[in-house]
């Protein structure tokens, strides 16, 4: 670890609250399996101004480190046309966390030119953490890409078709993650949350208590009026 690294280290070290929550409690938030140290977001954002962004090479050396404010930081530091893309594969395999698969994916992942191949590819992975990224990300990137983005023909229409498959997962951060895409899809203009509302109405026709949940989740949030007012005149 270089002199940087440590020092970022050494100063989220001093900033930790002795009296953080333990693990049990930890599970609730999707920040198990990481150290945490329950220093508050501005202050990292205040750290990281500090020392000056973006920094690669210290991105990757803090997304090593086992706590949660680190994998933060490495994001805020991280320069997204360097990631590889077998950069990008080893951070989807590790991203099982749910607030940093969500923070991974709306800070960075969705920034890398071949986020909408690698988001599907992952959608439709067998393993449950890659899935979750995959979902996450095509939420990111419904949330992210301007309105009448024509990046990627289709592709919308293939991380609906995705969403039917994984509606099914009893994994409830992928159960999340999904639900998180058909939303935000929905969000995008007045024919997309047409389909989206299709979508999750098909998928409230599967005979599981997971794509039930997802259904459920999912239309109230597209039939909510902070949404449809969106649409309104159009």
């Amino acid at each position: 670890m270089d002199n940087l690294a440590s020092y970022v280290i050494e100063k989220l070290s001093e900033m930790a609250n002795p009296g953080a929550p333990k693990d049990e409690e930890l599970s609730l938030f999707g920040i198990q399996k990481l150290r945490f140290l329950d220093v508050p977001h501005d202050r990292l954002v205040a750290l990281a101004e500090e020392i000056g962004m973006p920094r690669h090479e210290l991105a990757v050396e803090l997304w090593d480190n086992d706590a949660y404010e680190s994998k933060l930081l490495s994001c805020m530091f991280s320069e997204p046309s360097k990631i590889t893309i077998d950069r990008a594969d080893d951070l989807a395999d590790g991203l099982d966390s749910w607030i940093v698969c969500e923070y991974c994916c709306y800070k960075v992942l969705w920034k890398l030119p071949f986020a909408a191949r690698k988001a599907l590819e992952w959608a439709n992975s067998r393993n449950d953490v890659v899935s979750c990224v995959g979902f996450s990300l095509i939420s990111a990137l419904a949330a992210n890409l301007a309105p009448d983005s024509t990046f990627e023909p289709g592709f919308f229409d293939s991380a609906l078709f995705y969403t039917r498959k994984g509606a099914s997962n009893v994994d409830m951060n992928v159960r999340r993650a999904v639900g998180s895409a058909i939303s935000r899809i929905g969000r995008r203009s007045r024919s997309w949350h047409e389909a989206a509302v299709e979508t999750a109405e098909e998928i409230a026709a599967q005979p599981n208590e997971s794509a039930r949940w997802v259904s459920s989740q999912s239309l109230a949030e597209l039939k909510s009026t902070k949404v449809t007012s969106k649409f309104k005149g159009d």
